[in-house]
């Protein structure tokens, strides 16, 4: 059998994603380009990661047994990717993917990642997920600065992020001081 068609293969490349963006976020690698990792793999571990990073209050999380739900919401080209991600664990919770459509309620969702299908729709989606201890992250272009909390912008022929810091810490989460390190802006107000 050809290495390429390796069942093997690409359970281990899932973990190398992970492992290779963990590894960046505590300063032991470079962030790799995009055209030595897909943009979909990218993004998924960027969530994983921020997963981590980002802690919820004990009132939205609850015990170990309770699921840290991400959401991706809209059409999106890295689902498949995220998909990897569904029984993974971040801070003791076992990660679950539902993917919603426009219109679907987000109350159960920890993080939600809005899909640039939704760009028309954002300022209303923002609004409706204000204040509440929701981690938005998306690829829409000045997401951050539309009240985003996390925005994966392309810089450099790398994907990297922005984060608006009063709007994650208006709903009650907290960042990483390693992740507003990482980020190449971070947004105050």
């Amino acid at each position: 059998m050809h290495p390429a068609s390796s069942p093997i293969r690409p359970r281990r490349r899932r973990g190398l994603i992970p492992r290779l963006l963990l590894a960046w976020l505590v300063g032991t690698a470079p962030i790799p380009a995009l055209g030595e990792v897909g943009e979909a793999e990218l993004a998924a571990a960027y969530l994983y990661n921020f997963s981590k990073f980002v802690h919820w209050p004990s009132s939205v999380l609850g015990s170990g047994n309770e699921p840290l739900v991400l959401c991706v919401y809209g059409r999106n080209a890295a689902s498949g990717a995220i998909e990897m991600l569904d029984g993974k664990s971040a801070q003791g919770h076992r990660i679950r993917i539902d993917r919603l459509s426009r219109g679907e309620a987000l109350t159960a969702c920890q993080i939600v990642y809005i899909s640039t299908s939704e760009s028309p729709y954002l300022a209303p989606l923002l609004r409706s997920l204000a204040n509440r201890s929701i981690l938005t992250v998306s690829e829409i272009p000045s997401f951050a600065a539309a009240g985003g909390m996390i925005g994966l912008v392309k810089q450099d022929n790398r994907l990297r992020f922005e984060i608006n810091r009063a709007s994650a810490e208006a709903a009650g989460l907290s960042i990483s001081s390693q992740l507003l390190k990482l980020a190449t802006r971070v947004v105050q107000r």
